[in-house]
């Protein structure tokens, strides 16, 4: 897991409003807590002209959790000694010692409100993961939204959803042991590319759908799907797969839900106007991704200031012009049928992962990684073979 999350954006309770983060910034989701709001005001930016931002970093020494690791010298001791590296898996409490024995926890990969993700390695076998380093003292009534989150990735086990390991926690602190994806998140690769060719927006809409159509099947939905929750592995040259993580907001869904939460740029009308939602929004969220990947900005800019309710409402609900010509057909059909206002007929994750302009990207992407691995194989025997042709010159060349 590699994550950069900001802090959530809370809801000023007395003006009910919340500023919409422009493209130039990470945006905050709503915070951990469901919160019930009427109508929120959203100043508008333009389209940045230059590539995106990143936000000022923390102080990362306020956010230290841990105490220093033992040294090395320590740890090989322990090493010779047969120290036990294993952890116990019935939830019991252990201590920080216990979880320093076991891992050994590296730099900051990521931070937030709540919790601070650590790449770590296993002392006995050396494998990496992330670590989510969770300050207890911090959910003091919200303890049900930690436990909703480790039930949910717990019943979770697919290759573009990043993979809880394990968990475990001490009298003051919860640890999540997670995949690593070294890659960043979705976020930082736009903000360093501006915008993408079609064939890897399209994959990355497929590996989306994959993850959304997986957790939409057994009823859950994310609710806070964005950039910032989509890491990146990088599997060839210039090609992203993604893999969907953050599921503190994520709940199963059996009836209409309404209550208000999400980031501002990506929330659904429906869930604005408290007509009840369900898994439908999730889509809206990817499909507002998707115009944000082939553009560089966000669908929705129309003056200085509007409120999110009146640009996304269904009935005066528009969407800023997207260059047709600039691409397929089928790509802008895609656009406004994920961005459709009624979630009734807007695509489902299924229909997106079938849709002929996704699977036509993917498969040009896939294509591309086929012919990337078989060209570092082909160079890797042309060097194994010029290895042994020196060789045995030297020795024809040396004589008996």
């Amino acid at each position: 897991m590699r994550t950069r999350p900001q802090a959530p954006e809370r809801i000023n309770p007395l003006s009910r409003r919340v500023p919409l983060p422009p493209v130039s910034k990470k945006q905050k989701g709503s915070p951990h807590t469901e919160q019930e709001v009427r109508e929120l005001d959203v100043p508008v930016s333009t389209p940045p002209a230059e590539p995106v931002c990143r936000n000022d970093k923390k102080n990362i020494s306020q956010l230290q959790l841990l105490k220093p690791l033992p040294e090395v010298a320590a740890l090989q001791k322990d090493v010779q000694q047969g120290t036990n590296f294993d952890l116990p898996l019935d939830g019991s409490e252990v201590t920080l010692s216990d979880i320093e024995r076991c891992y050994d926890i590296g730099r900051v990969i990521g931070d937030g409100n709540f919790a601070m993700v650590r790449e770590c390695c296993r002392r006995d076998n050396g494998q990496t993961f992330a670590i989510k380093i969770v300050e207890r003292s911090k959910l003091i009534g919200r303890e049900h939204m930690m436990q909703n989150e480790l039930s949910l990735l717990g019943s979770l086990c697919h290759p573009r959803i990043v993979r809880l390991v394990a968990y475990h926690h001490t009298h003051t602190h919860s640890y999540l042991v997670m995949e690593l994806v070294s890659g960043g998140d979705l976020f930082e690769a736009i903000s360093e590319r501006g915008k993408f060719p079609e064939a890897d927006a399209g994959l990355m809409v497929s590996d989306m759908s994959e993850a959304l159509n997986y957790i939409h099947c057994k009823s859950i939905v994310h609710r806070d799907l964005k950039p910032e929750n989509l890491l990146i592995e990088h599997v060839a040259a210039d090609i992203c797969r993604l893999k969907l993580g953050d599921f503190g907001l994520a709940m199963v869904v059996t009836e209409p839900v309404f209550t208000i939460c999400g980031t501002p740029t990506y929330v659904a009308p429906e869930i604005l106007c408290e007509t009840g939602y369900g898994v439908a929004v999730d889509v809206w969220a990817l499909g507002v991704i998707l115009y944000i990947l082939l553009c560089g900005f966000p669908p929705f800019l129309k003056g200085e200031k509007y409120k999110i309710i009146k640009y996304v409402g269904p009935k005066i609900y528009v969407l800023t012009n997207i260059h047709t010509s600039m691409y397929n057909p089928f790509c802008i059909g895609l656009v406004r049928a994920l961005l459709q206002p009624d979630p009734t007929v807007r695509l489902t994750a299924e229909q997106t992962l079938l849709h002929p302009w996704v699977k036509a990207m993917a498969s040009n992407c896939r294509q591309r990684m086929l012919i990337d691995k078989t060209q570092r194989i082909t160079s890797d025997y042309k060097v194994e073979f010029l290895n042994c042709l020196f060789v045995l010159l030297c020795s024809f060349c040396n004589g008996p």
